[in-house]
């Protein structure tokens, strides 16, 4: 009874990861616009963090994370479709399955809700009418082989590696979990499976003990 009372229920799971979502969205709403009125008051707009690896970079995307897809209007639609059906599935999925989530599972879904929220908000409401610029505000570069003042993408792939943002770092680390998950899962189950081989089979007898017995006697007595 003790453990029963002791174990945390699945709703309050769901509060507690919606609300570390909640906060991971703020931190990521918050860091872009720092980046964006500091860095834009710079003249190259960027920032050495650690020189010729780690730098704060500001730049506008209108393509998917990492500057991956298409550009333009159709582009951005298209951005902001695709992060407004991950973000309401998520968080559907959050509330309807909270009962047969695990508090490790549920953790990786608040990763991919605040990344996926932290850019819709940027698609959807950051146009240059409105904020002066188009797209999700990106601040965070590496280079991987060098700084600004190397040959970029002279035979070293991703130099400098795409800049992205904190809910880019979300929904990679939260998709970097979701594989670890499901490997996880996988050799649970087969350890589960391989222990149900290898167990014994026991065979219930279906006649009670004794009424054989009890049988041979009634025979006798009616004889």
């Amino acid at each position: 009874m003790e453990e029963n009372k002791k174990q945390k229920s699945p709703t309050f799971y769901l509060i507690l990861f919606g609300a570390i979502a909640f906060a991971l969205v703020i931190l990521d709403f918050v860091t872009k616009w720092v980046a964006h009125n500091i860095l834009s008051e710079l003249p190259n707009q960027t920032v050495a963090v650690i020189d010729g690896f780690f730098y704060f970079s500001l730049s506008y995307n209108t393509k998917a994370a990492f500057s991956i897809g298409l550009d333009g209007v159709f582009g951005r639609i298209l951005g902001i479709s695709v992060s407004l059906i991950m973000s309401a599935a998520i968080i559907a999925y959050m509330v309807i399955g909270r009962k047969k989530q695990t508090p490790f599972f549920q953790a990786i879904l608040a990763l991919l809700a605040a990344g996926a929220v932290g850019n819709l908000i940027d698609r959807a409401f950051y146009f240059k009418g409105i904020v002066g610029f188009d797209g999700v505000i990106d601040f965070i570069q590496f280079y991987l082989g060098g700084g600004p003042s190397k040959p970029q993408n002279g035979g070293i792939p991703f130099n400098p590696f795409p800049t992205f943002n904190m809910a880019d770092s979300y929904l990679v680390i939260g998709i970097i979990l979701f594989i670890v998950y499901l490997i996880l899962d996988s050799i649970k189950e087969a350890k589960e499976k391989k222990k149900e081989e290898e167990s014994p089979i026991i065979y219930e007898n279906p006649m009670p003990k004794g009424s054989l017995s009890e049988e041979k006697k009634e025979d006798g007595k009616e004889d």
